[in-house]
Parts: structure tokens; C-alpha cells; sequence
């Protein structure tokens, strides 16, 4: 069992919502999670006079805010101001303490294109892709002298999300103009990927066969593949979809709509997170 952790101050009545996360806190100890949580999204403008505002109105914490705005009166480094408010509350390791300003330190030498860029790398890595789309977007239209291996590395983050969003026509556009900027295999493979999951199995092979420059990386893939299937195979879900059929295959129905129900209020419990995610980020 863990150490018990003593919180501090009160419960918000109303919160603060954080833009760069698009999220919603009501009490000191859940900024502190999120501060150590989402380091890399924050910037210069992610502490300010609202804030300290809001912890001393809200969370009844006068001395912590009145310290904060010291601080902030002073200029200090967003390290300075996260690490004061992280000590003071004492949610988080130290470990945890020095590693957020760290991150902070080193994101603090970055210009903002530099900054924007690891934001939407660390959103797009943390599942949280509306986010991470306006970030790349952002930098593909903004970004001074654009070189072709930024932009064909953006290109590839975006088709990887829209794979993962099963938009497999979105995806292979933007796998084909990554290969076409920045000539990288693993985007040719990838933009083969998204074909090959937009395509019955009869076009696909009709497609390969008319694009000879395509068949060597389509070995390569059909080799993931059958890695995948086979990791698939071994996995919990395949466990639990076996494992419903066998109990309606037996008439063991009262354990079939059991099993199933369970499974089902896990799917709508991950679809409520994502749901209030995009919700939280507009």
C-alpha cells in the first residue's frame, strides 16, 4: 500500500481550465498531477495571474498564490514557478519534482516553433490527436523555411493518426507526400499499410502487381502482418472474444451476456474518456 498523502487546501467550487491541456482541475493536488503529467505542454503562459487567482479564491491556498505572484512579478523561469508550487503542495515525489523542471528548463531554451513541435509529438504519443492536428497544422503554415525533413516528418505523425482513426485514405495521402519529401522506407511501408487496409485483399494485390517499384516494401509489411496476427493471437482481447464464443457455442448463456456485457461497459467507458477529451479541447 502506498503513502498516504495529506491534501491540502479546498475543493474548487469552480475550476481552472488549462488551454494547453484542455482540461478542467478543482483542487491543488490535481494541477500538481497534470503540471508532472504534461510537462511538455507548458509555456511561459501557462502560469499567470488567473491562476494564482484561482488557488488562492478557490483552493483557499493565500500564501502559496501570494508567492506565486512574487515570483511572477520577478520574472522567474516557468521552472521556478511549477517547482514552488509542486514543493509546496508535496503531492509529487522529488523525483518526480526535478524531472518536471528539467523538462521545463530545457523546453524554456527552445524556440516556438521547437516548442510546438514537441508538444504536438507528445500529444500525438499520448492519444490526444485533435490537439496534436493543430499543432502540426500550426507548423506547416507558419514554420520559417520549412525544410522537407520536418515536413515530411510531420506528414508522417499526421498519417499515423489517421490510421489509428481508421481514416485509411487520409492516412495513405499523407504517408505518400512524407516518402515524397523525405524519401523514408518506413513511410512507403506505411503509406502500403493504409492501402492495404482500404483495399479488399483481391485490389491490393491487383494494385502491388501494377506497381512494381511497391513489391519488395510489401514484403516487408505482409512480415509485420503476420507479426501482428501473431501477437494478436496471444493477446487478452483474442482470449476474451474466444472465450464469449465458447460459452455461446455451449448454450452457457447467462455467462455469454455476462462476458459480454462486461466488455461492452469497457468500450463505452473508453469512449466516454475520449468523448470528454475532445470535448475539453475545443
Amino acid at each position: 500500500m502506498g503513502k498516504p498523502i495529506l491534501c491540502i487546501g479546498t475543493y474548487a467550487k469552480n475550476p481552472y481550465h488549462i488551454d494547453k491541456m484542455g482540461r478542467n482541475v478543482y483542487c491543488i493536488e490535481e494541477l500538481c498531477y497534470l503540471i508532472v503529467q504534461n510537462a511538455f505542454l507548458l509555456d511561459e503562459d501557462s502560469f499567470d495571474k488567473e491562476l494564482f487567482d484561482w488557488i488562492a479564491a478557490e483552493c483557499s491556498l493565500d500564501r502559496l498564490a501570494d508567492e506565486l505572484r512574487r515570483m511572477y512579478a520577478k520574472k522567474c523561469s516557468i521552472a521556478s514557478i511549477a517547482g514552488t508550487i509542486l514543493d509546496y503542495v508535496g503531492y509529487n515525489t522529488k523525483k518526480e519534482v526535478n524531472k518536471t523542471e528539467e523538462i521545463l528548463r530545457a523546453n524554456a531554451g527552445m524556440d516556438v516553433y521547437k516548442k510546438r513541435l514537441s508538444r504536438a509529438d507528445f500529444l500525438m504519443r499520448n492519444g490526444r490527436y485533435q490537439m496534436a492536428f493543430k499543432e502540426y497544422e500550426f507548423l506547416l503554415t507558419n514554420t520559417p523555411d520549412l525544410n522537407n525533413e520536418l515536413r515530411a516528418r510531420i506528414e508522417h505523425n499526421e498519417g499515423v493518426m489517421y490510421a489509428r482513426l481508421f481514416l485509411f485514405e487520409r492516412a495513405e495521402k499523407m504517408f505518400l507526400a512524407a516518402f515524397e519529401h523525405g524519401h523514408d522506407k518506413e513511410s512507403y511501408i506505411q503509406y502500403l499499410a493504409s492501402v492495404r487496409m482500404r483495399l479488399t485483399d483481391k485490389d491490393y494485390v491487383a494494385f502491388i502487381a501494377d506497381n512494381e517499384e511497391a513489391y519488395e516494401a510489401s514484403l516487408e509489411l505482409e512480415k509485420r502482418m503476420d507479426e501482428a496476427h501473431d501477437l494478436y493471437a496471444a493477446s487478452d482481447d483474442k482470449h476474451t472474444l474466444g472465450t464469449i464464443s465458447v460459452y455461446k457455442a455451449e448454450g452457457k448463456m447467462h455467462e455469454y451476456y455476462q462476458q459480454v456485457g462486461d466488455t461492452a461497459e469497457a468500450l463505452k467507458l473508453e469512449y466516454r474518456d475520449l468523448v470528454k477529451e475532445k470535448i475539453g479541447s475545443k
